[in-house]
């Protein structure tokens, strides 16, 4: 990926809706493409931007023109790596770059494939902002009963100076949860603060969970209340 990279809001932007399938800035999932819409899709974006932004399908729902309704929220990700296989299928690994909101969609492309105009939705947030959130995360993730989770000693890994709290906790939920419901609250949730409030509160009931499941005795939540 560039070290400098400008998303130009005003043109539009590819759509790739899928069901049950969030991506999360900074997270990458790889995708193979095999529908010829979006193969000319993928074609496209590399000849330009080299930008998709992953939409979610709302349920079975279907709009005026009979394609299926999508969630507002988006996540604009960039190829970062591809592989044109012979048959003109492509195997994509997408990153996520950006939170935004679908504004409007336009035509769709001669291709067949839907694009929109998007308006990002992040809040900025300064990293002192943050700071005690990140000291609560620092000691969270040295409990023993967390260790047991596999995306722990990833997120211990993140934890470094050069990468911001609100990074890390974006690379956390996507480490952490499966569940695509949730993944999709915290991709429409425009503010980092409340992301790692979030975070912070999965990973004391987890920790609380364990700690019962081991049998280490009666725990307390994050208010000291009882829990069992």
């Amino acid at each position: 990926m560039p070290l400098t990279l400008t998303i130009d809001f005003n043109k539009p932007i590819a759509l790739f809706p899928l069901p049950g399938c969030v991506l999360l800035p900074l997270s990458a999932m790889p995708l193979h493409i095999f529908e010829p819409r979006y193969r000319a899709m993928t074609c496209d974006a590399l000849d330009s931007t080299g930008l998709i932004a992953m939409a979610t399908i709302d349920s079975d729902l279907l709009d005026v023109d009979g394609r299926p309704v999508l969630k507002p929220c988006v996540c604009v990700g960039y190829i970062v790596h591809h592989e044109r296989l012979d048959d003109g299928r492509y195997n994509i690994l997408l990153q996520g770059i950006a939170r935004a909101r679908l504004l409007d969609e336009f035509d769709e492309d001669p291709g067949g494939y839907r694009r929109a105009r998007l308006a990002p939705i992040d809040a900025g947030v300064m990293e002192i902002d943050l700071q005690e959130h990140r000291d609560q995360l620092t000691e969270l993730l040295k409990d023993g009963a967390l260790q047991k989770l596999a995306g722990i000693g990833a997120i211990r890994n993140w934890m470094t100076p050069e990468l911001p709290t609100a990074a890390v906790t974006d690379l956390s939920w996507h480490a952490l949860s499966r569940d695509p419901a949730e993944r999709y609250r915290v991709l429409s949730e425009p503010c980092a603060v409340r992301r790692a409030r979030r975070l912070i509160g999965l990973l004391r009931r987890t920790r609380d969970t364990l700690r019962v499941a081991d049998g280490m005795g009666p725990c307390t939540g994050e208010h000291g209340l009882p829990l069992n």
